[in-house]
């Protein structure tokens, strides 16, 4: 898999969730967020971003504090627990991108982070994972395709 660094993503007018909740409650923000946009009358006009910020696992059932984002074509009302981002930018970030099964996402993202620690870049972000493409079923899990960035610093100490 390819790595290449110094990329960025600049998006406007970002539907976002951000909070702490279960692998469950998170299909229900994503079907929440789709009902906004389709009430809003706005079109969803990129792929949809998530950002796993951190995972308690101290409780019954792991609550990830996740951030989930639509970039949309036009600016929207809406009421807590979303908000809107009138621009989202990722500067400087290393990328690689996931093709296959969902269930080897995880072995992608640890390359990722072996290529950062290897160049000795220091992250300063978590790492976006935006969906470029989704499996239309689960006959067609092999055709996900997500790219992963992770913000790094410019700094070398």
């Amino acid at each position: 898999m390819e790595i290449t660094e110094n990329n960025m993503i600049e998006l406007t007018n970002v539907l976002s969730f951000r909070g702490k909740i279960t692998q469950r409650q998170a299909g229900d923000i994503t079907k929440q967020m789709k009902e906004i946009v389709d009430q809003s009358g706005a079109v969803k006009n990129g792929p949809m971003i998530t950002a796993t910020h951190s995972i308690d696992t101290n409780g019954a059932e792991p609550l990830m504090d996740i951030e989930m984002m639509i970039p949309l074509d036009r600016a929207v009302t809406v009421s807590a627990p979303f908000q809107l981002k009138p621009l989202f930018r990722l500067c400087n970030a290393v990328k690689i991108r996931h093709q296959g099964n969902p269930e080897k996402v995880q072995n992608t993202a640890k390359e990722l982070m072996e290529f950062i620690q290897s160049n000795k870049l220091t992250p300063v972000t978590p790492g976006y994972n935006v969906t470029m493409q989704e499996p239309k079923g689960p006959e067609d899990m092999d055709n996900l395709i997500i790219d992963m960035y992770v913000g790094v610093s410019y700094n070398i100490l």
